[in-house]
């Protein structure tokens, strides 16, 4: 993840790039080096192959590249226009805490059937939980920022849960967070997503906490 980024125009079109991505190729790491490269094919037109390089940065969590590749899927460059993938990456980036995605996911909700918007935000909560449960424990926080940032209505409950596992994992401001969501919560509300944390919490450090401590014993 790159935290250096601004906005700069690229032939029309208003991307992220970062101060690293003007730095000498040398210095840079290997996600760096593709977005910078991904960056030089926008500049050249080149839409198609740098829709295919943001793509893979996208799913691998880079979410500057996530908000590229949104912005070129709502512009129809490089690819026909779709707004629905467009609000997908969008709303990942906003998730990581792109602050441009915000504008860009308003937008793309206006273009967009309601009915369509809430199956991108179940396409979105079931990709988190799974890859959750799967170990990612980066996307912990992510899950429950999904709960107050990208629902209709913020569920308090359901991020309460997830800020907490966060917190119990040892996630930077994963507890500020968990104790701030705590007051819009009833004490009822509070013991049932305490326990359901806990459930969650003890399975995943015993599937994917000790295993990688057995291996890096081995």
């Amino acid at each position: 993840m790159r935290f250096l980024g601004f906005l700069v125009k690229v032939v029309g079109l208003l991307l992220i790039v970062t101060v690293n991505a003007w730095s000498d190729n040398l210095s840079l790491s290997t996600s760096d080096k593709l977005f910078k490269q991904a960056t030089d094919l926008v500049k050249n037109k080149k839409y198609d192959q740098a829709i295919g390089i943001f793509e893979e940065l996208a799913k691998a969590s880079e979410h500057d590249a996530q908000y590229n590749l949104a912005i070129l899927l709502k512009s129809g460059k490089g690819t026909t226009k779709k707004y629905t993938d467009s609000l997908y990456w969008a709303f990942l980036s906003k998730l990581g805490e792109i602050k441009e995605a915000d504008d860009l996911v308003d937008d793309l909700i206006e273009l967009l059937p309601e009915k369509t918007v809430e199956n991108v935000r179940q396409e979105l909560k079931t990709h988190l939980k799974k890859s959750v449960e799967n170990g990612a424990e980066d996307l912990v926080m992510h899950l429950g920022r999904f709960f107050l940032d990208v629902v209709t209505e913020k569920e308090y409950a359901s991020a309460y849960k997830w800020f907490t596992i966060g917190a119990a994992l040892g996630i930077e401001n994963a507890a500020k967070v968990r104790d701030e969501v705590e007051e819009e919560l009833t004490p009822e509300e509070i013991v049932e997503e305490q326990e359901n944390a806990e459930v969650f919490f003890q399975s995943f450090v015993e599937q994917f906490r000790k295993s990688s401590d057995e291996e890096n014993s081995s």
